[in-house]
């Protein structure tokens, strides 16, 4: 599975200036894509394998992991941050279980002080900007066959079945547009993902932020073949 690298930038807790005090990051095996939470906030609302994120709050801080395709799996643990570092945990198995292990940890420099801090403001200000809001297909799909979805297509070898099984889903439900672009992070083929696309348009519930799909693109031909079916009909 191509690894889906899913960068954010999360605000956990407000001090009176603004700026970030420590620099977390976690990373997964392909093979276990995970939601996480801390200090009972939401991060991510679909599996990923690798998150980055800077917060104004150190010290003790519990996190939980959750496993949609392996619940059994699923943990919490706390974890200890010094203000002003950068952590990496990795996520590893460990007396049969699985947990955070520390990877490295460094000093933050004063210039990602200042751009986390930045950062934060411009996230939050797109996020209160483009809300999700529905103005596409009725009856989303349900989160757990949607999550069963993807685990058939873990489980296939070639890249034209995974195709066919997400081609299919997307077809007959109604999903958000960051389910598709979690459904493309699992093509490699530029083409593939332009067939996914064009066969999911009509199936997506939040259409403002169907443009977002582009970004999934490298190719400039394929970028605009993908503009080229996000506008049409619109």
């Amino acid at each position: 599975m191509r690894k889906y690298l899913l960068v954010i930038i999360v605000l956990l807790s407000v001090t009176s200036m603004g700026i970030a005090q420590c620099r977390l990051s976690i990373e997964a095996p392909d093979s276990l894509a995970y939601l996480l939470t801390i200090n009972d906030r939401r991060v991510n609302d679909y599996p990923i394998v690798s998150v980055t994120f800077n917060i104004t709050t150190f010290g003790k801080t519990n996190l939980k992991v959750d496993f949609p395709n392996r619940q059994a799996l699923s943990f919490t643990q706390i974890i200890t941050l010094k203000k002003g570092s950068n952590a990496v945990y990795s996520i590893e198995r460990s007396k049969g279980a699985l947990k955070l292990v520390l990877s490295s940890e460094s000093l933050l420099t004063i210039e990602e002080t200042a751009t986390a801090s930045e950062e934060i403001v411009d996230i939050l200000a797109d996020s209160a900007a483009n809300p999700i809001k529905h103005n596409g297909c009725e009856n989303l799909a349900d989160e757990q066959l949607y999550q069963d979805m993807i685990v058939v297509v873990d489980g296939q070898h070639f890249e034209s079945k995974k195709l066919s099984v997400m081609s299919e889903f997307a077809s007959t439900h109604c999903i958000r547009t960051d389910h598709l672009r979690y459904m493309l992070s699992k093509l490699s083929q530029e083409d593939n993902k332009i067939a996914l696309l064009a066969v999911a348009k009509e199936h997506i519930y939040d259409r403002d932020n169907l443009p977002e799909v582009s970004n999934d693109f490298f190719l400039a031909r394929n970028k605009a073949k993908a503009i080229e079916i996000i506008s049409s009909d619109r």
